[in-house]
């Protein structure tokens, strides 16, 4: 490992100080409505996920990679990195406990090294570029409301078999690697003692430790102690004052891939950005944890989250996107996965009796194939959250590092087929669902915030609204509690009445059923520095709100929030982060950063009164 001379100086100083110590003592942590029709639905919806794609596919090209050498699957290589890991990363709280001993550590670090090495030795040959049947129907994303119905026959097995292609030769390939992986993995045990305790994670690292302090304030904001850890991917890797100084401030610290994996795994992998999520779930310390994009802020009081029942039952909680399911039935041969001829549920409904609402349950040609047992359930994930028991779910965990390092060459373009938010999203439910371990999905759908562009240039979503788990449970059972008592008195014959979006989605699940739980904020990104220099949110030379429903969001004023932050600790203290270093070229820049902060903080104070009054 490469350790600079700055570094060795001050691990020099640290060892002497510590000497001195050890002698002295040894002697002496505006959403959108459901009634709205298709076109202003779909219309409001565009940009937001036309821009999210774009901002997504960005990201992808912008991560940077660590290593490089030997390519397999464009996330394992062999190229010796610098781990640049610095001291000092503070405490997480009484909630996080790293292993107790250093050959805990050691044990855990020969687990995934083990791990590792599988997915490397069982992974596919080659980097697949994805390629797709020009008849594929498949020509955009299919929803779950009632506007959608008349696609839902794009969905099934036929339909979808005939989109991404995929040669013979292939899918044996693939599917030998993944019943070699599988088999091995089964063998491995978890250490004992390995993680313990609940936390939050996310990842930082570049403009996303930024990121990552705005969830810490904002969770901090509503009373929540759970600690915090922040996974800093290898190369990113050198953030000292946000993470020894800024961060145990608040219960918080930062971890790394040397906490879990050995060094000579390290420097001769190559990772990549959609693989972060889940290195940062196995770096955490924590046994059940919340894992959380950089960009994605809880807004309720979340101590308890761990204590729910729905998720002490499940071990998994994950959260719906808009879309159903697009995964390429090629997956559940790969993945040995036996179908069955049978109809379970209709999208997300799982209650209702399936002869209710399927006319000839012995003709099932027509029906989604997400629909039939055995299948990953609709809706498709958005996993910008995601609530994990690591130790229940440990085949899980395991089964998505694979799927994680194959997806961009492999993987995600089978479980998605080109739907929006491809990547790391559906990962986590098929690890879980090959296992046939439990998980609980969120039912009510996701809204938008945002707000319409002057000179009418149309709407601009800027985050995503997830709900509150334990409140859409408590839905859950109410909606198995009558419909059970409806049919239960009286055959499960077709009901030609039946709709699933009133009959189910908008009986049980409407938008105000449950509260909004997290704000996840694509676009723009809180990044004082890409806001500042592109003057973004400025119209017509003046300061506007993209967050538009406050009242949904319970009064909380994230951007005036946000932009406290900024001000404080951006501009005021001038906390240094890696990324200035390269994002921010001159102190002329400095000066325009730091002015437009200014002057949109005051504007965002200015206005907070009309904004919780619901005035935009």
């Amino acid at each position: 490992m490469v350790v600079s001379r700055k570094r060795m100086q001050k691990l020099v100083k640290i060892v002497a100080i510590a000497g001195l110590l050890v002698f002295l003592l040894t002697h002496a942590g505006s959403y959108l409505s459901p009634d709205m029709s298709v076109d202003q639905y779909a219309g409001a919806l565009k940009e937001y996920v036309d821009k999210y794609k774009e901002d997504h596919e960005k990201a992808v090209v912008d991560d940077k990679t660590v290593g490089s050498g030997e390519e397999v699957g464009a996330g394992i290589g062999s190229k010796p990195v610098s781990n640049g890991k610095t001291e000092g990363s503070g405490s997480s709280g009484k909630n996080s406990k790293v292993s107790s001993s250093s050959g805990e550590r050691e044990l855990l670090k020969s687990f995934f090294g083990r791990a590792f090495q599988y997915v490397k030795e069982y992974g596919p040959e080659g980097v697949n570029t994805p390629n797709y049947d020009p008849n594929c129907n498949l020509k955009g994303d299919i929803g779950y409301r009632k506007d959608n119905v008349n696609e839902w026959w794009k969905l099934t097995g036929k339909e979808l078999s005939n989109c991404l292609k995929l040669t013979k030769k292939q899918i044996a390939m693939l599917k030998d690697g993944h019943t070699n992986y599988v088999r091995a993995i089964n063998e491995m045990k978890l250490p004992a003692n390995a993680y313990s305790g609940d936390g939050i994670v996310t990842v930082g690292g570049g403009k996303f430790s930024i990121m990552a302090f705005l969830i810490i304030k904002t969770v901090r904001n509503f009373g929540t102690t759970l600690p915090v850890e922040v996974f800093i991917p290898p190369n990113d890797e050198g953030d000292d004052e946000f993470c020894n100084v800024l961060l145990p401030k608040y219960n918080a610290k930062c971890i790394y891939l040397s906490d879990v994996l050995p060094d000579d795994v390290i420097q001769k992998t190559e990772f990549k950005g959609y693989q972060f999520k889940s290195l940062a779930m196995i770096a955490s310390s924590f046994r059940n944890l919340l894992l959380l994009d950089a960009d994605n802020f809880p807004i309720k009081p979340l101590d308890n989250i761990f204590d729910e029942k729905v998720y002490k039952e499940n071990g998994l909680v994950l959260w719906p996107d808009f879309w159903r399911r697009t995964t390429h039935p090629v997956y559940y041969d790969i993945a040995n996965i036996p179908l069955s001829y049978q109809r379970v549920r209709n999208t997300m409904d799982d209650v209702t009796p399936p002869s209710v609402y399927t006319q000839d349950l012995s003709d099932l040609s027509k029906v989604p194939l997400h629909d039939l047992e055995g299948t990953i359930p609709d809706a498709s994930t958005e996993s910008g959250q995601m609530m994990i028991n690591k130790v229940q779910h440990i085949r899980t965990v395991l089964l998505s590092l694979y799927y994680n390092a194959y997806g961009p060459s492999w993987y995600y373009s089978i479980f998605s087929q080109r739907s929006s938010g491809e990547g790391d999203k559906e990962t986590f439910i098929a690890a879980a669902n090959h296992y046939g371990l439990p998980f609980y999905q969120v039912r009510s759908e996701p809204t938008v915030d945002g707000y319409h562009k002057a000179n009418g240039e149309g709407f601009r979503g800027v985050c995503m609204l997830q709900h509150d788990f334990a409140q859409d449970y408590d839905r859950y059972l109410l909606a198995q509690k009558e419909i059970k008592q409806k049919y239960a008195n009286k055959p499960a014959s077709y009901d030609p009445d039946y709709k699933y979006q009133e009959s189910y989605l908008e009986k049980y699940f409407s938008v105000d059923s449950a509260d909004v739980m997290f704000v996840h904020s694509h676009l723009p990104k809180f990044d004082p520095v890409g806001l500042a220099l592109t003057k973004d949110l400025i119209e017509n030379g003046k300061h506007i709100r993209s967050y538009r429903n406050l009242q949904r969001m319970h009064g909380y004023d994230l951007e005036l929030e946000a932009f406290k932050t900024f001000k404080e600790y951006v501009c005021k203290t001038r906390v240094h982060f890696k990324y200035f270093e390269k994002a921010v070229k001159s102190e002329s820049e400095w000066t325009t950063i730091c002015n437009y902060v200014d002057e949109r903080l005051q504007y965002l104070k200015q206005s907070h009164a009309d904004a919780l009054e619901g005035k935009f």
